[in-house]
């Protein structure tokens, strides 16, 4: 199955349109929150921290992690899920924006999903460790050029936001660059530490401690600001790549056959937890960055993202069965 602009636009008149034929029952005051990601990652957290505020609004929210099949194994139980909005997927945008062009059998469809809201945003970096000797991107690509063998940069796995940043990357540099696909961030970045591998991609969130502690280099991150958390280190646009320059986010979806006055509902709901002291505060801790998107943005924002992955993926001609 192909991602089209046309399926994205049709959910994000879903999203827009708030309508319903029948008017909606409030939401259950049980909500199952599923998370496509490890227990205790940074979406897994963020997912409890909401959570913790979604209590405050007298909901009780049971969080449920499950990382199989880089998140698709959780999207799957959403299409499975009671359609009466007591089940939402928090999720990076990937599922839906860069999969749907790269897997063509996959069970779901984006169509069959509506936004509800966003909880926080994040940046992506590049950073090296103690086998290159540079502290920039620009010289991180000379001394990636000058050693065609030991050039190469790691990421949490292939078909990932990480991956194509590096494509992109390569393409626009022309150096080439070995994609290290690993299954998560964290040993990748213990790769990177030791020195058994050059260059990681990956989210901020999981390098400002190993940057702060100088065991590894951040050269550059992906946002279209410095990020809070790394202050000195430049955009991947003042590095001299802006085409690649984007930020991004964790989502809170559900089924798009939930009634339109329910999916307003949680979308309030979800909103007045994201700008609880409390729940901004446990963001910061983890260097996430508070990120409230409403449907009609997020919709929207989904749409833009779909297309650019889509190019992207096209240029990079990966295909996950060769």
């Amino acid at each position: 199955m192909r991602c089209t602009r046309r399926s994205f636009l049709g959910a994000s008149a879903v999203l827009m349109s708030g309508l319903s034929p029948v008017r909606a029952a409030p939401p259950p005051s049980r909500l199952r929150l599923l998370v496509a990601g490890p227990a205790g990652g940074a979406v897994d957290v963020a997912a409890r921290l909401a959570a913790d505020q979604l209590k405050e609004s007298g909901y009780v929210a049971i969080v449920e992690s499950h990382a199989g099949a880089a998140g698709q194994i959780a999207v799957e139980m959403l299409a499975r899920a009671p359609a009466d909005g007591s089940t939402v997927l928090v999720t990076p945008p990937g599922v839906f924006t860069i999969f749907p062009h790269i897997y063509p059998r996959l069970p779901y469809r984006t169509a069959d999903f509506s936004g509800v809201g966003t909880l926080c945003g994040y940046q992506f970096a590049i950073a090296v460790g103690p086998a290159v000797k540079a502290d920039t991107l620009p010289g991180f690509l000379d001394w990636a050029r000058s050693r065609p063998e030991q050039a190469s940069y790691g990421t949490p796995g292939a078909g990932t936001e990480p991956h194509f940043i590096g494509t992109e990357l390569e393409r626009l540099s022309g150096v080439k660059l070995a994609h290290v696909p690993y299954r998560g961030g964290a040993q990748a970045i213990n790769d990177l530490a030791g020195g058994h591998l050059p260059a990681v991609i990956s989210a901020v969130p999981n390098l400002v401690a190993q940057h702060q502690a100088g065991k590894i280099r951040v050269l550059a991150t992906t946002g279209s600001h410095r990020s809070d958390f790394l202050p000195n280190v430049p955009t991947i646009a003042e590095a001299g790549y802006p085409q690649i320059t984007g930020n991004l986010f964790y989502g809170v979806f559900a089924s798009a056959r939930v009634p339109g006055e329910t999916l307003a509902e949680l979308s309030l709901t979800f909103a007045r937890a994201a700008q609880a002291t409390a729940f901004r505060d446990g963001l910061r801790r983890m260097s996430l960055e508070p990120m409230t998107l409403s449907r009609p943005d997020l919709a929207a924002t989904m749409s833009a993202m779909s297309d650019k992955w889509a190019a992207v993926v096209k240029r990079s001609g990966f295909n996950p069965e060769t």
